[in-house]
């Protein structure tokens, strides 16, 4: 049985929070709230530059 490494771990996160960013983009754009809009896309960014982060670590 094989575990997966560090970076297979770290691969796979990134392409969860990259997801997740994607969808709270989707949410934003279909907001009616600014205020919630903005958190959303606030969120959105933060979880992309983790998800990239954890892409570029070696």
């Amino acid at each position: 049985m094989m575990f997966p490494t560090k970076a297979d771990r770290n691969r796979d996160r990134a392409a969860r929070l990259h997801r997740e960013a994607a969808n709270c983009i989707t949410l934003a754009v279909r907001e009616r709230d600014a205020a919630h809009s903005a958190e959303l896309i606030d969120e959105a960014v933060r979880l992309e530059r983790r998800s990239q982060q954890l892409a570029d670590a070696k």
